[in-house]
């Protein structure tokens, strides 16, 4: 299930840590020198992201980004993105929320 999310309601500020290409596993072993891409063959980015939260701890996550150019924004940068969504996953008897976006921008 595809859930969308308020950035806004989400943190009270999203900043920049860095960017790395999605990498490609078979048979449970990485394949190296390939990128995952998206589903219309764009590359994809694990983009590295702190939440910063008023009164809470800042946490770091990761959103899975569409990019035809590597992802180059400077550390700490505050940045938005364009369609964030939660997706709830199943594997293995583990659960959980992965995030992804059509793009990034700074805010």
């Amino acid at each position: 299930m595809r859930i969308p999310v308020d950035q806004q309601a989400f943190a009270d500020e999203i900043r920049f840590q860095f960017a790395e290409p999605v990498a490609v596993y078979e048979n449970n072993h990485r394949v190296e020198g390939k990128q995952a891409t998206d589903a219309d063959g764009v590359p994809l980015w694990s983009v590295q992201i702190l939440l910063l939260r008023t009164g809470r701890r800042s946490e770091l996550e990761t959103v899975k980004v569409p990019s035809v150019v590597p992802i180059n924004i400077p550390p700490t940068t505050p940045i938005m993105f364009d369609g964030l969504t939660a997706t709830t996953w199943e594997n293995n008897g583990r659960s959980g929320l992965s995030l992804s976006a059509r793009g990034i921008a700074e805010a």
